[in-house]
């Protein structure tokens, strides 16, 4: 009887610390999600009228910064896709004249980009792609914050921008030549 009178009061501890740990793990559950929904309340990116645009281009960037050719010209590819397919109906007419002007901008040194077999050649294009992009996204955002960055060594000492998804600076002029050269100029929400 004694025993058995142990084993039960040894289960009823257990199950009053299991259950005891348990209803704190639920609370800390609970806090956390009101944590997470904060937070990702917070971070809710709303998606700009020309976001594919907006990841392309940092698709193309990014693909400059590994020195990969062949994904920069996708980047570039995606670019004009999503010039071609992005719906310009609800844009006011403010944003119109700034797509109007900027898209060609973007479009031509993005087609230049698709046609060169040159690394270098991809380069000097992203400096007026940039420019356009730019543009684009003060008008439109990017949907989240962005940073325009600036190198003073790329074009020959005359310098080039760039857009980046990140605070982190990598060079697309220059690649691992020069990975950290650079600095953000300005941040864009």
């Amino acid at each position: 009887m004694k025993r058995k009178f142990i084993y039960l009061m040894s289960g009823i501890a257990l199950t009053m610390i299991l259950w005891a740990c348990g209803n704190d793990k639920s609370k800390e559950q609970g806090h956390k999600s009101d944590e997470q929904q904060e937070s990702e309340s917070a971070s809710t990116i709303t998606p700009s009228l020309i976001y594919p645009v907006v990841q392309h281009y940092i698709h193309f960037k990014n693909a400059l910064v590994a020195s990969n050719l062949e994904e920069a010209k996708a980047g570039a590819k995606g670019i004009l896709d999503a010039l071609h397919s992005t719906d310009t109906s609800a844009f006011s007419a403010e944003q119109k004249a700034v797509w109007n002007e900027q898209a060609d901008k973007v479009k031509e040194n993005a087609e230049h980009i698709i046609g060169t077999p040159e690394l270098a050649h991809q380069r000097e294009h992203l400096g007026p792609l940039t420019e356009g992009m730019y543009a684009l996204i003060k008008v439109f955002g990017g949907s989240k914050t962005m940073y325009y960055e600036f190198c003073p060594m790329a074009n020959d000492n005359k310098g080039g921008y760039w857009i980046s998804e990140s605070e982190e600076i990598k060079n697309p002029y220059f690649g691992d030549e020069m990975l950290n050269c650079g600095e953000i100029k300005e941040t864009i929400k």
